[in-house]
């Protein structure tokens, strides 16, 4: 049985007998994200460089704030990030600024037009996902540090509770325009606010699942969508009921559930398996097949799709990344 990449992702999410395991990576490209045409060329070329089983688009990391006033220095240099060098949001009554956008203009059009740009050049061979940040994690992108964003979330809260409010009503709004553009699902990120490094997990309950599920909510029809839960010690259990098929983050950092102690737990499909941070950046070939093979024997067949536990460092060798798909092509059950 020899499957194609949207046949493997289906059967996988079905439950259904697999040819070999799903693989799939994402990463940025600092220099090409600054417009839409050449954010769909370096996606195309990234997925035919190494056909992944579906495609991650990554965004420049600062579209979702842009719209609110967050001024960003972009960057011509592939190895250099961008860098936001003004922030709208300094006290708690700046949260007044954070109104309901218009996602069809500015940054989101912007995202919305590239979306159905790559849907119509790739979307008949793979599943593309758009990513798509949380609420909390956005308006905390609005303020300067995340140790000011700690204080006015807990100085501040009904201020807060308004901006986040608005941010939703955008971003669900946003993400049902996605669909209408042929998008197969979202790639929800907390980024680093679903970890108890920065937050209790009452306070998460408080400020980040409750809009959470709003934006998810108008994921609906989507064919599959991935939970991605960022950092060290993460509130993973917490996503358990979060209604999107597949649970993404990584096992390998302090703190977090492992493979196997998540799949004890949690009834969602799992895509992870590879430690972008160490393994998958420095190699060997070796390391990075070893440490893929442990990831899959850690759970039944078919319940793991391979991929790093975030974003790819952007200096990884494609040589690493190469015997990663490698790896997921010569396994079978």
């Amino acid at each position: 049985m020899l499957l194609t990449h949207k046949q493997r992702i289906e059967r996988i999410l079905a439950g259904d007998e697999i040819d070999r395991p799903a693989i799939s990576a994402w990463r940025h490209f600092y220099d090409r994200e600054n417009s839409k045409d050449d954010l769909v060329e370096a996606m195309i070329a990234f997925q035919r460089k190494f056909e992944w089983d579906f495609m991650k688009i990554n965004p420049r990391a600062s579209y979702h704030i842009e719209g609110w006033g967050a001024r960003i220095r972009y960057s011509t240099d592939p190895l250099t990030k961008p860098a936001t060098v003004s922030y709208p949001v300094a006290g708690k009554d700046d949260w007044k600024k954070v109104g309901r956008l218009d996602w069809r203009s500015g940054s989101l059009g912007e995202i919305l037009a590239a979306s159905e740009a790559i849907v119509k050049r790739i979307g008949s061979e793979v599943f593309c996902l758009q990513t798509v940040f949380s609420p909390l994690s956005i308006a905390a992108d609005l303020v300067d540090g995340d140790d000011s964003f700690q204080k006015l979330l807990r100085r501040g809260r009904d201020e807060l509770h308004a901006a986040l409010e608005n941010i939703t009503r955008t971003f669900a709004g946003f993400v049902s325009d996605l669909f209408k553009a042929g998008i197969s699902g979202i790639f929800f990120a907390t980024t680093e606010w679903a970890s108890r490094n920065l937050l209790t997990e009452e306070e998460y309950l408080e400020f980040g699942k409750h809009y959470d599920l709003q934006v998810v909510a108008a994921a609906a029809p989507a064919v599959f969508n991935v939970i991605h839960v960022c950092n060290r010690n993460n509130m993973l259990p917490l996503f358990r009921d979060y209604p999107g098929q597949v649970l993404s983050w990584n096992p390998f950092e302090t703190g977090n559930l492992s493979i196997h102690q998540s799949a004890q737990i949690l009834d969602k499909i799992f895509l992870t398996g590879i430690d972008q941070n160490s393994t998958l950046l420095a190699g060997p070939p070796e390391e990075i097949s070893a440490q893929i093979q442990l990831s899959l024997e850690e759970v039944p067949w078919g319940r793991l799709m391979i991929a790093p536990g975030c974003a790819v460092k952007v200096n990884t060798p494609d040589l690493n990344l190469q015997a990663a798909v490698d790896t997921a092509k010569g396994w079978s059950a």
